[in-house]
């Protein structure tokens, strides 16, 4: 090996080996999501929960304002915020997804939520259960949790 490989990465591991090579995610942001919102479906009851408080209408401006896009809709950067009409909708969704986290943490039902690492667990159940709920409607850009963070940045 060259003292110039060391510096590139390249080269040879111990022993003369090549080190293989680290496994890149071939999956996309909406793939993980959905397989973290079909687990949270299949083992917690979030959409009969979810389905109980949330009525249609609301589900559907909630879409709409997502579609529009979160920091059009809540960033003072654009103009003032309570001057645009989805910054109410937005709210709204925020102050569900809070409230609702608080609601849910003594229901046994929810016990079973997939447990992450750097998020919220509860919180993430119940975007996958929007999610879920929005995809049923045919939602064009269903929650995520990018779009929830920038709700907490905006709003919290």
């Amino acid at each position: 090996m060259r003292i110039f490989d060391l510096f590139k990465g390249g080269g040879q591991g111990r022993g003369g080996r090549t080190e293989p090579p680290v496994n890149k995610e071939e999956r996309s942001y909406d793939q993980l999501i959905d397989e973290l919102m079909a687990w949270n479906i299949e083992h917690t009851d979030i959409l009969g929960i979810l389905r109980k408080e949330i009525d249609e209408e609301r589900l559907l401006k909630w879409s709409d304002a997502l579609e529009k896009g979160i920091r059009k809709n809540v960033d003072s950067k654009f103009g003032k915020r309570e001057d645009n009409p989805f910054f109410p909708v937005c709210l709204d969704l925020y102050q569900c997804v809070r409230g609702l986290r608080i609601k849910l943490l003594g229901n046994p039902a929810m016990k079973n939520v997939k447990p992450l690492e750097r998020s919220d667990s509860l919180v993430v159940c119940i975007i996958c259960g929007i999610r879920a709920l929005q995809k049923e409607k045919g939602a064009k850009r269903p929650i995520d949790t990018l779009q929830w963070m920038m709700l907490e940045r905006y709003l919290g």
